[in-house]
């Protein structure tokens, strides 16, 4: 079972990262001014800020769907990949 845990764990990481990639690119080319509000990527304060604009639903402004689509997978990821942290210690409690 862990072998399955660890590699839904690091699959989950690199969808994450891949999603974030190409939300960081679809804002530098459409929304340049709100990619530069968000800050340079790769910094904390700029990971918090983006998933600031996650949680607070801030694509919906842009009026852009592709940006909007690719923001509401990656909340559904987000709120996923949360339920899975906190629910594996209890897999392990068992």
């Amino acid at each position: 079972m862990v072998p399955l845990l660890f590699l839904v764990y690091w699959i989950s990481v690199l969808a994450w990262s891949l999603m974030a990639g190409r939300l960081c690119a679809v804002l530098s080319g459409r929304h340049p001014m709100l990619y530069a509000a968000l800050g340079c990527p790769g910094s904390l304060r700029s990971d918090l800020a983006l998933l600031r604009f996650l949680v607070r639903r801030r694509d919906r402004f842009a009026g852009d769907r592709g940006l909007s689509r690719l923001c509401g997978t990656m909340r559904f990821c987000l709120c996923g990949y949360t339920l899975f942290f906190f629910t594996l210690p209890g897999l392990f409690v068992r």
